[in-house]
């Protein structure tokens, strides 16, 4: 399957069920981007979205080297 998945600013939530599968996925990812703004206090959902990716890398744990087998 495939979903195109339009964030916008301006999205409205639609009034009663949702329609079909990319209407409720449409609604999911704009109030997770709506969620985003409001936690991160930023302008848009686009600055939103960001500032959640750079918050789940950083708190990703650092590559780690590999060193060599000593022979």
């Amino acid at each position: 399957m495939t979903y195109t998945i339009d964030i916008t600013d301006d999205y409205v939530t639609p009034e009663g069920p949702m329609a079909d599968n990319q209407a409720y996925l449409t609604f999911v990812m704009n109030k997770a981007a709506e969620s985003y703004r409001n936690q991160y206090a930023v302008a848009d959902k686009e600055a939103g979205i960001t500032a959640a990716r750079e918050a789940y890398n950083a708190a990703l744990p650092a590559p780690q080297e590999e060193t060599p087998d000593a022979a």
